[in-house]
């Protein structure tokens, strides 16, 4: 180290910890992420805005006896002189004692640091972003029926996050993020349709390109036109990838420890059984190469694993952290996102066999959904309603846009009666094929 240079990042939270040992802790926890990013948008094909962002996070966590707390900064100046540190311990010690286990024991400690592939070292360019983001629009408005645009995005990110433990335990890893964004507006006679798509991946080869995004994006607003509203009704219903991801996340919400432990899940007292069908299966990766949720170790600093939670309609297991597993009285599942978190890493449904177009002529009539609004899932009793969009289906053929619908059903029963598709689709993490309910109520006209 050159004479008279900064400390390091890690120099400054190791000695952060020993000051804070010295002052009356008897551990300490220090998750400190540094990111940078570049952000640019496009509006109608002109530059808008370039964002540059640099950001600290600084978590920290103290123990003093049986009693803790935690206090977060975005300054590392906070720790060097010690304010963050007499804050946190001064209100742990006016914390109430917990009565379970809310630490990991060292043996229970990630000691196998797997090397994960989260990082490209590729450097992208402001201008590179900006060309993309341009290209985004410039191609989507040559579509016939797109008149408008709501803007491009793409930005490249890196960060780094480094979690220490007052025993000794010190892990490091890097990610990169690039992504990119692009919403479209469609209109005739009078009718305005609005779609989207998007792309976020680790590696910038990875992404999809812009003139990829331009053509979904756009075909999307411009098929939308001439949608009609519908009659109520009881019919088969067809998920798009993009809406089965966010029923997957919801189910991974109901899956969380957390949410079991305090009562508000309708799954907490059906684990080892049978929920749904024998073709729906639920995995969580931690170890993919090159997808964005992947990570050697969680916030608690437990090795993560790779856990199969629903298999042939089996729920085997929920996620769990050392404070939620301990409460259930299993492991954790190393998906700790953050002292009192617990979230998923890379989360698919398996893939099925069906495809699309055998899925669409074996419902006759029924509903193809592309865009879901609202909350969801009732995570209490697994009922579920949204308002929808999307299209109808009529002989074994999409006819036409359906929009200002609600569609309704129970999880257990949605999952029962369904067929999977084969066109897995991942982004940002989570993973869907095309997905086919038996029957769901429509509230229409």
């Amino acid at each position: 180290m050159e004479k008279n240079a900064p400390p390091s990042a890690i120099d400054v939270l190791q000695d952060a910890m020993k000051k804070a040992v010295t002052l009356g802790a008897n551990a300490v926890d220090l998750l400190f992420v540094e990111s940078k990013s570049i952000a640019v948008t496009s509006r109608m094909v002109r530059p808008e805005n370039v964002v540059h962002a640099e950001r600290t996070n600084i978590d920290l966590r103290v123990f003093v006896g049986k009693r803790s707390a935690a206090v977060s900064s975005n300054s590392l100046r906070e720790l060097e002189t010690g304010t963050i540190l007499e804050m946190a311990i001064a209100a742990a010690e006016n914390s109430p004692e917990e009565q379970s286990k809310s630490r990991a024991l060292e043996s229970e400690l990630c000691r196998n640091f797997k090397k994960i592939d989260l990082y490209d070292p590729c450097e992208v360019s402001v201008d590179k972003l900006q060309a993309d983001a341009q290209e985004c629009e410039s191609i989507a408005l040559q579509v016939p029926g797109v008149t408008n645009s709501e803007g491009a995005r793409a930005q490249h990110s890196v960060s780094r996050t480094i979690l220490l433990k007052s025993c000794g335990f010190l892990g490091e890893y890097r990610r990169s993020v690039n992504a990119i964004s692009l919403e479209m507006l469609a209109e005739k006679d009078g009718e305005l349709q609005q779609d989207y798509d998007y792309s976020s991946t680790v590696y910038y080869a990875d992404r999809k390109t812009p003139a990829e995004i331009a053509a979904t994006a756009a075909s999307r607003a411009v098929r939308k036109l001439g949608s009609r509203k519908i009659k109520s009704c009881r019919v088969p219903v067809i998920f798009h990838q993009r809406v089965g991801r966010s029923l997957l996340k919801s189910l991974l919400t109901a899956l969380n420890g957390a949410q079991v432990v305090n009562g508000g899940s309708f799954l907490q007292s059906k684990l080892n059984q049978k929920i749904f069908g024998n073709g729906v299966s639920v995995f969580d990766h931690y170890d993919l190469a090159r997808r964005l949720r992947s990570c050697p170790f969680d916030v608690d600093g437990v090795e993560c694993q790779n856990t199969n939670l629903i298999s042939s309609g089996v729920l085997n297991s929920f996620l769990f952290n050392v404070k939620y597993g301990d409460k259930m009285g299993m492991p954790s599942s190393g998906n700790a996102a953050g002292w009192d978190l617990i979230a998923p890493h890379n989360a698919d449904f398996g893939n099925g066999e069906a495809s699309f177009d055998d899925l669409v002529k074996n419902v006759g009539r029924g509903l193809f959904v592309t865009t879901v609004l609202g909350q969801g899932l009732n995570m209490v009793t697994g009922n579920y309603s949204q308002g929808a969009s999307g299209f109808w289906i009529e002989n074994g053929e999409i006819q036409h846009g359906v929009q200002e619908i609600t569609i309704a059903g129970n999880f257990l029963d949605m999952f029962s009666n369904c067929v999977l598709g084969n066109d897995l689709e991942v982004e940002s993490g989570f993973g869907s094929p095309t997905i086919l309910v038996e029957k769901m109520t429509l509230g229409g006209l």
